[in-house]
């Protein structure tokens, strides 16, 4: 059994203090850095033992395994940015519907915590009740020891129903509330060949065996974009004193466009003030705080027939398209085809949900599904891959439209599709080959149109 002490590992902001000079705290603590953090270049080398493939459920979880325990044993989770703490259904819980449960008897590693620590996550539609224990983790070839994590008892039914067993937070030591260390400093601080960035890509054709949606710790593949591809970057900003949070970066704009005309007229213009977002890999849609989400919602079933996010006799013409501009000069445009999944006989559906309990903006999976992600940690930034022009989802060839023959599995992409919204109102924001390395500087991702 282990004792609850304070960790000895040194979290990722401490030993960042020294490259990011200006620490003044705030609003606006690493802004001073912006042009600086954006624009250096990486210079690392790269492995593919740590790529795993992920699982495409209906474009609205992406799933991957984890190894716990020794020898470890398999459990699958969902990869999440916008999160810090790990769990997963521990052998006792008799409400985890048909997830894989992890046995503790079967692992030489595991420990119990002392005292005992329990521990509750709501997520608004239903909750995890467990309690905190330690054992060893691996994530493809990279592997970690002593890894504190909720094994769980309990699930309420809709979470028991959702196709991941667990969760994998991948955001910073701020919001770890069990896994201290977080996995983030565990994995690279106990792997230190391994280069401290990771990249997502969420294919949305689940049947394209030759780009298939994958996290990759240490290394990228730009060639899932094209062979000119580049990284175009924001920085990471801190906003109050103490350790960093989330993935969070600036917004200096977001524009709604007249549907059926490109980039062309602009009916909205918001966050010219400046807004904030979270770029979360555990987000199914674009989340909008409630200052902006009724205005974005009417302007998107303007002359439709809509209940809801769900809209009736319509196609992905009907829909506006969106920009989102980004510190310090980055603008990236978010297609209909890319936001919006409609079916054969006219039912679309539009991934975009209300975050009532926060000012941030969440840049979700459909974002990441337009824009090939990398989570850079040595820099503090995060990089979105576009061909000389960044222009939404279009390079992936396919999008805005579901193929499913019958009414049941159109029923099944909705439940799953609200399900997974839902859960973004959480504390923890849960809602659920040969590397290019030319990367381009230039004064931005050369967009259609200027947020200024």
């Amino acid at each position: 059994m282990l004792k609850k002490q304070e960790t000895q590992i040194e979290p990722l902001f401490l030993r960042l203090k020294r490259r990011l000079s200006h620490e003044t705290a705030g609003d606006f603590s690493q802004e001073g850095n912006t042009d600086e953090i954006s624009r250096r270049s990486l210079t690392t080398g790269f492995s593919t033992d740590a790529k795993l493939i992920l699982t495409d459920f209906f474009n609205n979880q992406y799933v991957g395994d984890i190894g716990l325990g020794n020898p470890p044993q398999n459990l699958r989770v969902v990869f999440d940015t916008g999160s810090s703490d790990l769990w997963i259904p521990g052998r006792g819980c008799n409400d985890c519907g048909d997830h894989h449960l992890y046995n503790k008897s079967k692992s030489l590693t595991y420990n119990m915590v002392e005292p005992a620590n329990p521990f509750e996550v709501d997520y608004g539609i239903g909750k995890v009740m467990g309690y905190e224990a330690v054992d060893d983790a691996s994530i493809g070839s990279m592997r970690c020891d002593g890894v504190h994590f909720g094994e769980v008892y309990f699930e309420d039914d809709l979470i028991s129903k959702f196709e991941m067993d667990g969760v994998a937070g991948l955001g910073f030591q701020g919001l770890s509330k069990i896994t201290e260390p977080t996995l983030l400093d565990l994995l690279f601080q106990q792997n230190p060949d391994v280069p401290p960035l990771f990249s997502v890509y969420f294919s949305n054709d689940a049947k394209n065996t030759e780009k298939q949606s994958h996290i990759w710790f240490g290394g990228y593949d730009l060639n899932v974009v094209s062979s000119n591809a580049s990284w175009y970057y924001t920085p990471v900003i801190r906003r109050t004193y103490g350790y960093f949070k989330h993935w969070a970066v600036k917004m200096t704009g977001f524009q709604v466009f007249e549907h059926n005309t490109g980039l062309k007229d602009v009916v909205a213009d918001m966050c010219s003030a400046g807004c904030f977002a979270i770029v979360d890999t555990g987000t199914t849609g674009i989340g909008i705080p409630e200052l902006f989400y009724y205005d974005v919602v009417d302007l998107i079933t303007e002359g439709k027939d809509c209940k809801g996010v769900t809209c009736f006799n319509a196609q992905i013409t009907d829909f506006p398209d969106f920009t989102f501009c980004l510190s310090p000069d980055l603008v990236l445009p978010l297609r209909a085809e890319d936001y919006v999944t409609c079916s054969r006989w006219g039912e679309c559906i539009f991934k975009i949900q209300l975050v009532d309990w926060a000012a941030y903006w969440v840049l979700g999976d459909v974002f990441i599904q337009a824009y090939y992600t990398l989570f850079d940690i040595e820099n503090m930034r995060v990089g979105f891959a576009c061909d000389g022009t960044c222009s939404g989802g279009d390079w992936h060839g396919k999008g805005g439209f579901l193929e499913l023959e019958q009414s049941a599995q159109w029923g099944n992409f909705i439940f799953v599709a609200f399900v997974a919204m839902a859960m973004s109102s959480t504390v923890f924001l849960f809602i659920s080959s040969k590397l290019n390395l030319d990367f381009k500087f230039g004064p931005s991702c050369t967009p259609a149109f200027s947020c200024n």
